[in-house]
């Protein structure tokens, strides 16, 4: 365990006690792994008050860090790692994307997966670093690895809502073409998701991709997606 990595799991404890395992949230987060009953809001507080202390920390030692709480036997501590990844400042990001090959090795369920991937980071850094983000992306979307799979598509969204970019538009239209006929949900749900994201900058494309491969989309994402393009929401409101 990193000496970092202690740290944060001693603010942890301090507002979560013991990790316990609960049968519904196990379910509901997609993942086996145990949990400290603190909020999403509390473990962002904790890593931003962590980050204000550690300004000095480089971008080799906070991926260490990454590495570390992957590693943990929570869901809370992987949890962390993204929200730190999240909470980092721009000059702590700047290390090798690869290294999400191996992380991704140690997530479990879209809560995991989907802390890690999306958020400040993908957002600044996929198009920052596209060349080598680009070879991830694909390495990903033909991985046996659904957790993989899934960060193939949801590390498009965050980018992709901030970015007018048509090289994020292309990768995640190649990407929904080789995974488009998926059933897990993992995947089809990730399928919508990136879509509406892209509808933000790219609303007719979108709706043209959508309706010409219709037939072999999750009916999920073309639903969602042409009800985002409708309404900006992606139900219809009751």
């Amino acid at each position: 365990m990193h000496p970092y990595h202690r740290e944060l799991l001693l603010e942890i404890r301090k507002k979560g006690g013991k990790p316990v395992r609960d049968p519904f949230l196990e379910n509901y987060l997609g993942n086996p792994h145990p949990i400290y009953k603190v909020n999403s809001p509390t473990l962002r507080k904790i890593a931003k008050t962590w980050v204000s202390g550690h300004r000095d920390v480089s971008a080799d030692e906070l991926a260490k860090l990454i590495r570390s709480l992957v590693l943990g036997k929570t869901c809370t501590e992987k949890m962390m790692a993204g929200i730190l990844l999240d909470t980092s400042r721009k000059e702590q990001r700047t290390f090798d994307p690869g290294l999400f090959d191996h992380w991704l090795n140690h997530l479990i369920g879209w809560v995991e997966v989907d802390t890690l991937c999306t958020g400040r980071y993908p957002e600044t850094e996929v198009p920052k670093q596209w060349t080598a983000w680009k070879k991830v992306l694909n390495k990903f979307s033909r991985s046996e690895n659904i957790q993989k799979r899934r960060a193939s598509l949801v590390l498009l969204c965050s980018p992709m809502r901030r970015n007018a970019d048509p090289r994020l538009l292309d990768q995640a239209f190649k990407t929904i073409d080789r995974l488009g006929r998926e059933k897990e949900v993992l995947i089809t749900k990730a399928i919508s998701w990136v879509l509406r994201s892209a509808s933000v900058y790219f609303p007719g494309e979108v709706k043209k991709y959508v309706t010409l491969n219709e037939s072999r989309l999750p009916k999920i994402a073309v639903r969602e997606t042409l009800t985002k393009l409708k309404t900006g929401t992606k139900t219809k409101r009751k």
